[in-house]
């Protein structure tokens, strides 16, 4: 007898909404935080928190049920997972990206539908609120320092001088590389708003007499000269087959015949369906800009070409992030 399809699958993924949004309501009333020191109860929570006993054991038992809390008699705890990343207590500190995900990445996935039917940006930088755009820097930070820190290790600077990073968001990518290398300066090229906001994050680093913070386009504006490196991280999927053939060339008419390009994305396959983040992502940039998308190495060889670039290397990062490295 053929056995019976299950709709479980596709009632697993609808329950994972419900599940993301209790975590962000936790992470957001401090929950993870207070039971940090072990062993707290409804009572004492609640206290703490200034929330109803009530409706915080709704969202703290939902927790429990997904695993990100653990619950003894009437007093719970953080799994090794929440009390390494979200307790603010040790490890790396993901609330960054909760942060992100709640505030802008939701209501811009609210609005995708229209994006697809009409072709348009819906939700994108124009229309984040100041606040929006700090948490935005924030977690993408967060989120970028794996491919950060492994481009630093993976990729020899040793023979380049000075390195231009474009849109490159807090600088993060320019510190990495530069933490490795002590004799070598670098330029960050920005939106004002975000220029501003590094230039103040940079400035609590070790690093702040070796990077130069632009103002600038990467359409409009003249690009920096006199830079052996040139990093363009997460930035080709913002935008459409042609505008990025004309940033690479606008970039390749800023460097001399040598120069490195290093090509920081989530780099598919020709179906453009692996890695699978890469796939599903491609909607979150065509809400930002109207205009983004996910491409494979494949396309990425032939607008390189057309700018007058040569591939000479792609080499994993961190998860689906891939390095595209060419030279002029």
């Amino acid at each position: 007898m053929e056995q019976e399809m299950s709709p479980q699958p596709i009632l697993q993924l609808l329950n994972n909404h419900m599940a993301t949004k209790c975590v962000f309501v936790a992470s957001r009333i401090g929950l993870f935080e207070a039971i940090a020191s072990g062993h707290q109860t409804l009572d004492t929570l609640a206290k703490q928190l200034n929330v109803p006993r009530r409706t915080l054991r709704i969202i703290a038992d939902a927790l429990v049920a997904i695993d990100f809390l653990e619950k003894a008699a009437d007093r719970y705890d953080n799994t090794l997972l929440t009390a390494t990343f979200l307790s603010g207590q040790a490890g790396k500190d993901l609330r960054p990206v909760l942060k992100l995900w709640d505030t802008v990445v939701y209501p811009q996935w609210a609005t995708l539908e229209t994006s697809i039917r009409c072709n348009s940006r819906t939700f994108g930088f124009p229309e984040f609120s100041p606040e929006q755009r700090h948490i935005f820097d924030m977690g993408v930070a967060t989120l970028t320092a794996p491919s950060a820190q492994a481009l630093a290790q993976k990729y020899d600077f040793s023979a380049h001088n000075k390195v231009l990073d474009m849109a490159g968001g807090m600088g993060l990518f320019l510190t990495s590389v530069l933490a490795e290398q002590p004799d070598m300066s670098g330029t960050l090229v920005e939106l004002p708003h975000t220029a501003q906001a590094a230039r103040q994050q940079l400035a609590k680093t070790p690093f702040s007499e070796r990077i130069s913070v632009v103002e600038g386009d990467l359409f409009e504006d003249d690009i920096p000269e006199g830079h052996d490196a040139v990093i363009v991280a997460n930035i080709v999927h913002m935008f459409s087959p042609e505008r990025n053939l004309t940033l690479l060339s606008r970039i390749r008419q800023s460097v001399v015949e040598g120069a490195k390009l290093l090509l920081i994305d989530f780099w598919t396959d020709p179906t453009h369906t692996q890695p699978p983040f890469a796939a599903l992502m491609a909607a979150e940039f065509q809400i930002t800009t109207g205009e983004g998308d996910v491409y494979s190495v494949d396309e990425i060889d032939s607008w390189l070409a057309a700018a007058q670039w040569r591939r000479t290397a792609h080499v994993p990062l961190a998860g689906p992030a891939s390095l595209i490295v060419a030279e002029a």
